[in-house]
C-alpha cells in the first residue's frame, strides 16, 4: 500500500549534491518527493475531514435554531408567512394509482416562521376539513404499548373529527389480527375511525416487517379516497408504534397545509424527534447512540433547510404518495422513511418541500429485561441490532444514484418534446422539466454522511495512527505530514463542536420533556414516564461519543456494506421497547 512508502536506498554511484535536496529532515535525514499515490491521499483526506467537520456545525446550527423556534411555538401562536415570489403552475395530467405515476417538481423548500399579523389564508382552506390518516406500522409489538400510543392519540381535541387509526399488522404474527380487533373494540369511540389491515404472507418481492405492512395499509387507504379533492386534504402519517405526538403536531401540520396551498400538496412534515421517556434507565452507551441518532435527524431541522429526511415520523398528503407511487415493500426497502422522502423527492424531481413540525415526537430507548451485568449487555445487543437495521439502509445511497440517472434520462426524453401520457388525475406543479439540481447533488452529500462518512472518517482515523507511528518523520513526505498534522487539528474541532452540541442537546431536552408532562398533566395522562438529564448524571454523556459513534455507527454501516455484497437482505428483528408497566417497575 502507498502508506508503506520508504525512500529507495542511495546508490554508491549517486553523485547528486544532498544539500541542494530540498525538504531536508533532521539527522541529516532527507524527505522523499510525494508519490501520485500519496498526492491522491491528501486530497481524500481532507475532503473526508473537511466533510466531517460540516456535520458538526450544522447539527449545532440546526439546533440551535430548533430550539429557538420550540420556545416561539410554546408561548406564541406559530403562524407562517406565504412566499412572496409567486411559482407559475400550469396542469398536467396524471395517472390515478401507484403504478401510474410520473414525475414532476414544485416550488422551492422553505421555512418561515412570522408573528400572526403575517398570516395570509386563503377561506376556502380554513373550511374545509383535513382528514389525518395515522398509520401504525407493527410487527411482534407488545400490546401495552401501542394501548399506550393510541391513548395519546385519543386525548387530543382532533381525535373524534379528523383522526382514521389504521392499525397496519402483519399476517405472519400469531395473533396480530385478534390483537388488532381487541383495540379497535376498546378505542372504537375515541376517533373518527379505527380500523386495521393483515398484510399478507407470501407476496413475491415482498418482506416481513415494518415497510410491508405500511405498504398495505397505504394501498387500502388509497382505495378508499379516489377523488382528488379528498386526496389533497387526507394528510397520512406514519408513526412508530411507541411514538407519542403532541395534539399541537397535527394542529402545527393543519396550519402549514392551509398557509402554503400552492405547494400543499407536494410537502412533506416532518418533526424532529428525542428520547425522553426511558433514557435515564438504559446504559450510557446506548443514551450516547439514541442522542447522537436524534441529532442526525435535528441536522435537517434549521430555517433555511431543503433536505430533511424523516426520522421515524413524518406525514404527507394521499396526493403526494399516490404521485410517488405509494411506499415499497422489498428487502431494499427496510428503511421506509428514507426510502419514501427519496421516492416523492425524484417524483418532484428534486423540488420536494419539507417543512419542519416544531412538535417534537417523542420516543423510547431500546431496552431488555435483564438487571445488572447481563441487562447491561444485553441493552447493548439489542441497540447494535438496531443500528444494524438502520445501516442496512445503505441501499437508499444505490436508490438515490438509480433515480439520478433515471432522472436524468427521463429530462433527456422531456426535451424532446414528447408529451406524457394522458391519465384522469390533474395535479397543479411547475413546469416538469425544471430538475432542482442542487437539492439533489445536497442530497448526495447527505447520502454519504449518513452511510459512508463515518466508515472512511474511522478507517483514516486509525490507518494514518499507525502509519505515522510506525513511519519515522524524516520518511513522511512533507506535504502529507502538513496534511497529518491540519487533519488532526479539524478533528478536534468536530470534536469540540459535538460537545457543543451535547450542551445544547440539553437545553432541547429539557424543553422537549417539560412540554410533554405539560399535555399529559392537562389530558389526565400523568401516569406516563419521563426522562429528565441532569448534568450530575448524565453532564458526561459526551465523552463516551467516539465510543457510541464507532460501535453503533462506523462497525454496523461496515459490517452492512460488505454484507451487501452478497445480500440484500436482513431478517426484521423487532427491537424490544419497555412499556408503561416495565417503566413504573424500573
Amino acid at each position: 500500500m502507498f502508506l508503506a512508502f520508504r525512500p529507495a536506498p542511495k546508490g554508491e554511484n549517486d553523485t547528486t549534491d544532498d544539500s541542494r535536496k530540498p525538504g531536508r529532515g533532521r539527522n541529516h535525514q532527507y524527505r522523499p518527493q510525494i508519490t501520485n499515490s500519496q498526492l491522491a491521499l491528501v486530497y481524500y483526506t481532507i475532503l473526508i475531514h473537511a466533510l466531517g467537520l460540516i456535520f458538526p456545525v450544522r447539527l449545532c446550527w440546526a439546533i440551535r435554531s430548533t430550539i429557538k423556534d420550540l420556545k416561539f411555538a410554546q408561548i406564541r401562536k406559530v403562524t407562517l408567512r406565504r412566499p412572496t415570489s409567486k411559482a407559475h403552475f400550469r396542469t398536467i395530467e396524471r395517472g390515478l394509482g401507484y403504478e401510474d405515476s410520473i414525475t414532476s417538481d414544485c416550488s422551492e423548500s422553505e421555512i418561515e416562521l412570522a408573528t400572526e399579523s403575517s398570516f395570509t389564508t386563503d377561506s376556502e382552506y380554513e373550511d374545509e376539513l383535513l382528514v389525518h390518516a395515522i398509520i401504525l406500522p407493527n410487527y411482534k409489538e407488545e400490546m401495552e404499548t401501542l394501548r399506550e400510543t393510541l391513548e395519546g392519540l385519543a386525548s387530543h381535541q382532533l381525535a373524534r373529527s379528523s383522526y382514521e387509526i389504521y392499525l397496519a399488522m402483519e399476517d405472519g404474527e400469531a395473533g396480530a389480527a385478534a390483537k388488532a380487533r381487541a383495540l379497535i373494540k376498546e378505542f372504537s369511540k375515541l376517533f373518527r375511525v379505527i380500523d386495521f389491515t393483515l398484510h399478507p404472507q407470501g407476496i413475491a418481492g415482498e418482506a416481513q416487517g415494518k415497510s410491508s405492512n405500511l405498504c398495505w395499509a397505504a394501498r387500502y387507504i388509497n382505495g378508499k379516497y379516489t377523488d382528488e379533492k379528498s386526496k389533497q386534504n387526507t394528510i397520512v402519517t406514519i408513526m412508530d408504534s411507541d411514538s407519542h405526538l403532541s395534539s399541537k403536531h397535527f394542529s402545527l401540520i393543519n396550519s402549514l397545509h392551509r398557509a402554503y396551498p400552492e405547494t400543499a400538496d407536494t410537502t412533506m412534515y416532518v418533526p424532529p424527534i428525542v428520547f425522553d421517556r426511558n433514557a435515564h434507565l438504559v446504559p450510557r452507551l446506548v443514551r450516547v447512540a439514541d442522542i447522537l441518532w436524534a441529532g442526525a435527524g435535528l441536522s435537517g431541522h434549521y430555517r433555511t433547510s431543503s433536505i430533511c429526511p424523516p426520522t421515524s415520523v413524518y406525514s404527507l398528503p394521499l396526493c403526494l404518495i399516490d404521485l410517488a407511487g405509494g411506499w415499497d415493500a422489498g428487502d431494499t426497502a427496510i428503511g421506509e422513511d428514507l426510502h419514501m422522502y427519496i421516492k416523492c423527492f425524484f417524483a418532484l424531481n428534486g423540488n420536494l418541500t419539507t417543512r419542519s413540525v416544531f412538535s417534537p415526537a417523542s420516543h423510547t430507548n431500546v431496552h431488555s429485561s435483564g438487571n445488572g451485568i447481563r441487562g447491561f449487555f444485553e441493552d447493548l445487543n439489542a441497540r447494535y441490532k438496531q443500528a444494524m437495521r438502520h445501516m442496512w439502509g445503505a441501499l437508499d445511497s444505490g436508490f438515490v444514484l438509480k433515480s439520478i440517472t433515471q432522472l436524468w434520462r427521463a429530462k433527456r426524453v422531456n426535451d424532446k418534446g414528447l408529451p406524457c401520457p394522458p391519465s384522469p388525475y390533474v395535479l397543479l406543479i411547475p413546469d416538469r422539466n425544471s430538475i432542482h439540481w442542487t437539492n439533489t447533488f445536497k442530497l448526495l452529500h447527505r447520502m454519504f454522511e449518513a452511510h459512508f462518512l463515518p466508515i472512511h472518517l474511522t478507517l483514516l482515523l486509525v490507518v494514518s495512527g499507525l502509519y505515522t507511528l510506525f513511519t519515522p518523520e524524516a520518511q513522511i513526505p512533507r506535504l502529507l505530514l502538513q496534511t497529518l498534522n491540519l487533519t488532526g487539528y479539524v478533528r478536534l474541532l468536530s470534536a469540540l463542536n459535538l460537545i457543543y452540541f451535547f450542551f445544547l442537546y440539553e437545553s432541547y431536552h429539557a424543553l422537549c420533556v417539560s412540554s410533554r408532562q405539560v399535555e399529559m398533566s392537562r389530558t389526565g395522562l400523568s401516569n406516563q414516564s419521563f426522562s429528565y438529564r441532569s448534568w450530575r448524571k448524565t453532564g458526561l454523556d459526551f465523552c463516551l461519543f467516539p465510543v457510541a459513534g464507532v460501535l453503533f455507527g462506523s462497525l454496523p454501516a461496515s459490517i452492512a456494506l460488505v454484507c451487501q455484497f452478497w445480500t440484500t437482505k436482513l431478517v426484521y428483528r423487532v427491537s424490544k421497547k419497555p412499556t408503561r408497566g416495565d417503566l413504573a417497575m424500573a
